[in-house]
């Protein structure tokens, strides 16, 4: 039996949303449709012992057995919820470590939520709700003329091409296919950053991956905590179907990987072109889409060993960027290359960021930005030298604007979760610095430019924004993080003269 503070969580949000619900009064059709009780037993029954197996394993009592008139809309919207009540815990953060997190009990109530979930598609009275395991993904190019809010969203009549740089948008979210909800969405997080037209569109494609709305919520979360507990080879069946259908042309010329996720057929590029073809793909993760992206660049190195020598492939895999937000890196020495994002309070007592802290919080702990900083951000270089984490300061009173220059709030901003911190104007302050830092790394990544340069705009855009914070305050900052920052400030600056 291990410990896990996840735990005491679950079970009083299962108390106080399933068991002490009212009790359906049952109809004379249920009470003649033998069979259909027969199956609602059965599916409720696997999903109650799996969270008294996680219970049990835990520590913690097991929940009430469920009467068999329980209302069935209250354990579906359990099962759906079941992050955002590991989220709402923040008491819990106080002693999570990243094995709690990521404990492979955990991964199996996600998974068995996930079931749950499918199995109640098409059996409860009134719900709207379809459920679809293994589902693939949703891939779009987007074409911008104005704000992309208006922009038009193909899946259909294209080809990802090598030879351009390009920029994927690797989003958690589970939406419909529709014109408007996918301009929504993709305005709700990347705001104004895709707005420069010189870049987006003229020099770079910019394509959206996510996965549509039949996703169960606990098959997302699954696969996350999977990611996190195999970073090094973890990828699924739709991960690799997704990868051969849209980077091949990177690994080489008419590339076909047969099921056992072997090229049968096609040939390598010469070793130089490859690595350069790599360096043409940028990635923004977001949250869960993050763990998605990682999940690709895995498949796409398995199938890349298979034709080129180890050292050409790990050569060629740092030269794709990563640029994420609300996920700091599972490795210490990643594949990729990146710069992550994320935002804090100075003062996060029990007001912490709380989906970085279900995915890792140990290293949220040692990069978080902390009240004794200077300026308004934290920069922390990972051990690989290739992968920096940018903790801003999050402000405690955030107002962004809508295209018609009215204030608005950002809806559920879960402590500096929501990536509009980032990616929107802030109108109650001047600088604008987040969204500076992390519009300038994306617009040179996305032109192919690597490493620290990333966070080098043209005009010194960022440099003039920040004022001297990177290049002198910063410098008398003292922290458990202090060496690798003042390294990193040593090529900054290097860089910048």
């Amino acid at each position: 039996m291990q410990t896990n503070p996840l735990a005491k969580a679950i079970r009083a949000a299962f108390i106080s949303n399933v068991t002490n619900q009212p009790l359906l009064p049952p109809n004379d059709e249920q009470k003649r449709n033998t069979l259909g009780n027969i199956l609602k037993y059965k599916r409720i029954t696997r999903f109650e012992q799996a969270i008294n197996r996680f219970l049990s394993h835990c520590g913690e009592k097991p929940v009430p057995v469920l009467p068999y008139n329980i209302d069935e809309k209250n354990l579906l919207t359990f099962s759906l919820q079941l992050s955002g009540y590991i989220r709402d815990a923040q008491e819990s953060f106080e002693t999570l470590s990243n094995a709690q997190a990521s404990a492979p009990e955990l991964v199996e109530l996600y998974q068995a939520a996930a079931q749950y979930s499918v199995d109640c598609t098409g059996n409860i009275e009134n719900s709207k709700y379809v459920f679809h395991k293994n589902c693939d993904y949703q891939f779009w190019k987007i074409h911008n003329p104005d704000t992309i809010s208006h922009a038009k969203f193909n899946n259909y009549g294209f080809i990802v091409n090598p030879e351009r740089h390009n920029l994927f948008l690797s989003m958690p979210f589970h939406i419909q296919g529709e014109q408007e909800i996918l301009q929504f969405w993709t305005s709700e997080f990347m705001g104004k950053t895709l707005d420069n037209k010189n870049i987006f569109g003229p020099e770079a494609d910019v394509y959206l991956a996510h996965f549509p709305i039949e996703q169960p919520r606990g098959e997302k979360f699954a696969l996350c905590l999977k990611t996190i507990r195999n970073p090094e080879n973890y990828f699924t069946n739709v991960d690799m179907n997704f990868v051969s259908k849209n980077f091949s042309r990177f690994l080489g010329k008419g590339i076909k990987i047969d099921d056992q996720h072997r090229i049968k057929s096609g040939s390598p590029h010469d070793k130089e072109t490859f690595k350069r073809y790599c360096g043409n793909i940028t990635i923004v993760g977001y949250c869960a889409g993050m763990a998605h992206a990682h999940r690709w660049i895995n498949a796409f190195s398995h199938l890349a060993e298979q034709i080129y020598d180890k050292q050409t492939v790990k050569e060629a895999l740092q030269n794709i960027f990563v640029v994420s937000y609300a996920f700091l890196p599972i490795q210490k020495d990643s594949k990729y290359s990146g710069m992550h994002f994320m935002s804090n309070y100075a003062d996060d007592h029990l007001r912490r960021e709380p989906f970085i802290n279900m995915f890792n919080p140990e290293l949220y702990k040692l990069c978080r930005f902390e009240e004794n900083d200077n300026g308004s951000y934290r920069l922390t270089t990972m051990e690989d030298g290739r992968n920096f984490i940018i903790a801003m300061k999050l402000p405690q009173d955030f107002t962004a604007k809508d295209e018609n220059g009215n204030e608005i709030r950002l809806k559920n901003e879960e402590n500096g979760h929501h990536m509009g911190f980032v990616t929107k104007e802030n109108s109650a302050v001047a600088d604008n610095t987040p969204l500076h830092m992390f519009s300038t790394a994306l617009e040179n990544a996305s032109l192919g430019k690597r490493g620290l340069q990333v966070l080098l705009a043209p005009q010194s855009r960022l440099l003039k924004s920040l004022g001297h914070d990177i290049l002198n305050n910063r410098e008398q900052q003292t922290s458990r993080t202090q060496q690798p920052q003042l390294l990193l400030l040593a090529r900054l600056k290097k860089y910048h003269d």
